[in-house]
This record gives C-alpha cells, structure tokens and sequence, in this order.
C-alpha cells in the first residue's frame, strides 16, 4: 500500500510503498477513504511530541483523521467488517496513521459509525478541528447574548466554533483576514476584525468598551494574550487558548476562569458531530481536497501559511 511515512523524527515525509497493516487484539483494520490535514499531523512528524507519553514506532504513517471502511476486525474489536466509521486515532502506541490506504486503529480511538448523509470528504474534515470546537465551546459554557471573540476563526477549530457559539446564542466577533470575512460571516460571527490591518484589542474595546465575555485564542502567543487579550475580558470572564498561551494563575486572581486546552477525543463527540451535520445544523468546513498522490502539495500549503476551512486528502 502507499502510505505517507517518516523513518525518524525531524525527517521529510515520504510516500512510499509498505505492507497493510493487520489488526491485533481490539484493532480494525481501515481501508482509508479520506483523512483530514491538521497542523499536529506534521509537529509529529518534527518530534514535538516525542515526550507526549505516546510510543512511536518507525516507519510511522503519519494522520490522525480519519473516514474509511473497516476491513478486517481483531478479537475483541468494537466494529465490524464493512462498517463504514469515522474519526480521530490517538492512541498510546502509534504507528498506522490514515495517510495511507489502510491503517490499524485501536478499541480506545474515537471512532464512530459514519451515517448516510456524511460523505467521506465531509466525515474526515470533522474528527480534529470539530471536536477541539465542540468540547471548547461546552467549556466556555456560552450563554444567550454573551460576546465571544475567537481569534484564528476561519481555520479548521474556527470554522465550528463560529457555529456552535452562534449556534448558543452567543454574538461572536470572528479576527480573520479581510479575505475570510465572508466566510466568518456566512458561518455566524456577528463582527468580523482585520488582524494584518487592525490592532484587534483596540477594535473590541472600541465595539465593547464594558468588555467581553469569553475568548477563543487559537493562534496568540502568551504576550499577546496576557497584554492585549486578557484584559478585554470582564471580571468573571472565561478565556480558552489551544496553543498553550495563557496563565490561568494570574488570571485567576481577576475571577478569569482560563485553560490551556488539550482536546480529549471520544467516540461519542463523533457520533454528536456526526448528527449536527446530518440533522442540518452544523456545516463542514470549506474543504480543499488532495489525492494521496498530491500529499507533499497539502503540506506545503499548510506550512506555507493560514488555510481556510480544512484539507482532506482522498485515497
């Protein structure tokens, strides 16, 4: 099979050819239809997350997001042969990543059964970024009328979490390029700020000078949080960063409930982001899609910079 590997950490991936991959005990097997791209997929790659606690094996196949169909299931397996399945593999000993055309995945990945109404493209743009926004946005516990900020907003966490803020009756003010502004408003966001030509802090306080209520932060660095973020936040506020950038002991000392967030994936956060595209409430990610052949080009395009929306690569 063809699979998207490295044979150290530091190295270049590779597509190159390597034998599929069998199942052990509590393992399917998954003939891979789409994986989704994110930005962890190629910090493994680099080593930063040799020290995570996760035993790598080399060659390792890189890609966490998955939709497939399983095709073989080890004793004990949850699935069954020709269920089609989806979502997010992050297991304690890695090896069988989805950029491949199979891939193992144990009993404790988050996979759920992909229902009709769920294309493959669509299921493989949602496992990561979908379900960092859902379980950010059950933590910030959004109320009716509350202002949320979520800077990076028409990324892949962004493009949900603009849904389901709004979604809480939250009024959402998106910090994107002025190119991505139609995007972020066709998703929710109520405002929407220009950061190459606009000081963000300043723009709220001059929108909100009472301040605002909870903040998405999936690109700041800690000075940026801690000197113009934070202090756009009431007393009492809430603020959430994904690239472990804020203090949440000094915030405390204001009432600011903070986190460095670290998403959790489960199989039931699937099977629920699974219905909210199915039921019509939620929509995928802008996708743009690479066959397996192309993969070096989806690389590129995610190291070269901001991406709208999600990529997929197809098998």
């Amino acid at each position: 099979m063809r699979a998207y590997v490295i044979d150290a950490f530091g190295d270049t991936p590779a597509l190159r050819e390597l034998p599929v991959p069998d199942p052990g005990p509590g393992e399917v097997q998954i003939r891979v239809r789409a994986a989704g791209v994110n930005p962890l997929d190629f910090k493994t790659a680099g080593g930063e997350l040799a020290g995570s606690g996760a035993e790598f094996s080399f060659p390792l196949t890189l890609g966490f997001d998955v939709a497939g169909m399983v095709t073989a299931a080890g004793e004990g397996a949850d699935f069954a042969v020709g269920d089609e399945v989806f979502g997010l593999v992050w297991p304690r000993s890695f090896e069988h990543g989805s950029f491949a055309e199979y891939m193992t995945a144990p009993r404790q990945a988050a996979l759920a059964h992909r229902p009709e109404g769920l294309d493959p493209v669509a299921a493989a743009a949602l496992p990561m970024t979908g379900g960092t926004a859902q379980s950010a946005v059950d933590w910030l516990g959004l109320t009716e009328g509350e202002k949320l900020l979520v800077v990076g907003a028409t990324g892949g966490v962004g493009s949900y979490a603009l849904q389901m803020a709004t979604d809480r009756g939250a009024h959402v003010i998106a910090v994107a390029s002025a190119a991505d502004h139609a995007y972020a408003r066709s998703l929710g966001a109520a405002e929407t700020i220009d950061h190459r030509t606009t000081d963000v802090a300043d723009a709220v306080r001059a929108a909100h000078p009472d301040g605002i209520d909870a903040v998405i932060d999936l690109a700041d660095d800690a000075e940026t949080v801690s000197t113009r973020i934070a202090p756009l936040l009431r007393d009492g506020g809430r603020l959430l960063s994904t690239v472990f950038a804020t203090d949440p002991d000094a915030l405390a000392a204001r009432g600011i409930r903070a986190v460095n967030f670290a998403y959790q994936a489960t199989g039931e956060d699937m099977a629920r982001l699974a219905t909210g595209v199915t039921a019509g409430g939620l929509r995928v990610a802008e996708t743009r899609n690479y066959p397996l052949a192309s993969i070096d080009e989806a690389r590129t395009a995610l190291l070269n910079g901001h991406v709208r929306g999600k990529l997929v690569i197809t098998t």
